[in-house]
């Protein structure tokens, strides 16, 4: 009675010129089970989905089928974030889709070193004959599989952040890597595993505290979440307060590097934050009424600044707000608590 009516995952990779990607229960695959190859069982959706998200960074697959060779193909929705090779858009043969594929299976089999050798001689070859783009490519595929197959890679925990759904966070931090690329010209495979939110929250500089957010793999890591009480300054000056926090927390690396940090505020908080910022880790800012994200960006010896507006709904900004707003939250409670602690310590009259 306490099982739940849900039978065994299962993954297909169908048989056919372009192959498609299927999950699939067990009773599915009694009644219409395609031909392909079988992987399974799986007993959690969650993890499979978390091995499939990984998955599709290193082999990019299509489940939307290849264009009408008669009409202009239709980008599917994943070919703008590079999680599709182009197979709905004709960018790509079957032959060189299937052996991607191949690859893909291989790799979910757990035949590490199979697809590594793989690739290492496909790199040799298409360097030898000059073709650097695709090497390119093919060596950033080993060094993926190499960082998520190491001992220190954890999938990501169950939480998601209020309002978000795992869909949603996987689009959203699909449209940031994209903004950061076309703006920032970060190379487009750059992951966003560890992304940092930072806050400022004071009363007329008093009882200030500078908070530290965290997302990974795009959800809320709560044990990672940190507080810096500003003690240096009483006058309200949060440029300092936050070049203050900052300075303090490259002070400890051994809390990991993040790959993205988000600043709450405009132009002034963003160039404050960046002049005492010394890791390779991209600052970005989000200023308010609209909500917009500050993207610097030099110029010759010039900062400047990509303002950009989004749309309320657009997924990069939401998960961006959301982050905002955490990092607000964790501050003010902070504040609160400080602003409390020192009206209780004055002595009575």
């Amino acid at each position: 009675m306490l099982k739940d009516d849900k039978s065994p995952l299962y993954l297909c990779i169908t048989k056919e010129a372009f192959p498609r990607i299927l999950r699939l229960r067990k009773t599915e695959l009694r009644h219409k089970a395609p031909q392909g190859i079988i992987l399974g069982p799986f007993q959690s959706g969650y993890k499979l989905q978390e091995v499939l998200k990984l998955a599709r960074k290193i082999f990019p697959w299509c489940n939307q089928g290849p264009a009408d060779p008669d009409k202009t193909g239709k980008a599917c929705f994943y070919h703008h974030l590079d999680l599709c090779p182009g197979v709905c858009v004709g960018q790509i043969s079957a032959d060189d889709y299937q052996a991607s594929m191949h690859e893909l299976a291989l790799f979910l089999k757990g035949k590490k070193k199979t697809v590594v050798t793989q690739l290492k001689l496909k790199l040799k070859t298409l360097s030898e004959t000059e073709e650097y783009e695709k090497a390119n490519l093919v060596k950033t595929q080993l060094e993926m599989i190499a960082a998520v197959t190491s001992h220190q890679y954890r999938l990501g925990p169950e939480l998601v952040l209020p309002g978000f759904n795992q869909t949603e966070i996987e689009t959203g931090l699909g449209f940031l890597q994209k903004l950061l690329s076309d703006y920032l010209k970060v190379p487009r495979g750059f992951q966003l595993d560890r992304i940092e939110g930072y806050d400022v929250s004071n009363t007329q500089g008093k009882a200030a505290a500078v908070s530290q957010v965290v997302l990974t793999e795009g959800r809320p890591n709560p044990h990672e979440y940190k507080l810096f009480n500003i003690r240096g300054l009483d006058t309200p000056n949060d440029y300092e307060m936050l070049k203050e926090a900052l300075v303090r927390r490259q002070n400890h690396p051994e809390w990991g590097e993040p790959d993205l940090v988000v600043i709450d505020g405009g132009k002034g908080q963003v160039r404050a934050a960046m002049s005492v910022w010394n890791w390779p880790a991209k600052i970005i800012g989000i200023a308010k009424d609209p909500d917009r994200l500050v993207l610097p960006f030099l110029e010759g010896d010039k900062l400047n600044y990509h303002l950009i507006t989004l749309p309320v709904d657009h997924p990069g900004l939401k998960l961006i707000s959301v982050l905002r707003d955490e990092a607000h939250r964790f501050a003010k409670k902070q504040h609160h608590k400080l602003a409390l602690k020192k009206l209780l310590s004055v002595p009575p009259l």
